[in-house]
């Protein structure tokens, strides 16, 4: 599904801003913070295409079961939510709407033969109520379920 291997591609960004991405002109913190929110984003949506895309023949109230069962799932729908419409009006899926907290950034500076570049490695963290999530631990669990559940409704339609 197109919208599941988008999520996967934004998972990848994270991943690599986790473990430290290299340039020689400079870094936009901006634009890492972007790609976390925008994994959410993508990530939730996924409910949307498996409503409107008929291959999967499955219900709204079904994947709004499903996403209410799994405490990371939750987060993503309300992260996303709230950062797309700045508060959430409607029923929260969490006790509080989840926001990023932390956000820890690292820099080295390299040079070789008159040369340079840094690596930045960032790592962020998921406030929601009295929890707190690893935003990188909490997107693979996302992606695990998402794949999970379609693997489930594939084999319910063969």
């Amino acid at each position: 599904m197109v919208q599941l291997e988008r999520a996967k591609r934004y998972l990848g960004r994270i991943r690599k801003i986790y473990s430290g991405v290299f340039s020689t002109s400079g870094h936009s913190k901006e634009s890492y913070d972007d790609d976390v929110i925008s994994f959410f984003i993508h990530c939730y949506h996924i409910r949307d295409w498996l409503i409107h895309l008929e291959e999967f023949n499955v219900t709204k109230s079904e994947i709004d079961l499903y996403i209410d069962s799994q405490n990371a799932l939750k987060i993503c729908a309300d992260l996303a939510n709230g950062s797309k419409h700045c508060k959430l009006t409607r029923t929260l899926r969490t006790e509080r709407q989840p926001h990023i907290g932390d956000k820890e950034y690292r820099t080295e500076i390299w040079f070789s033969g008159g040369s340079g570049g840094e690596t930045m490695q960032a790592r962020y963290t998921i406030s929601s109520y009295m929890e707190k999530h690893d935003v990188l631990s909490l997107a693979e669990e996302c992606v695990r379920l998402w794949d999970e559940f379609i693997n489930t409704i594939n084999s319910h339609n063969k």
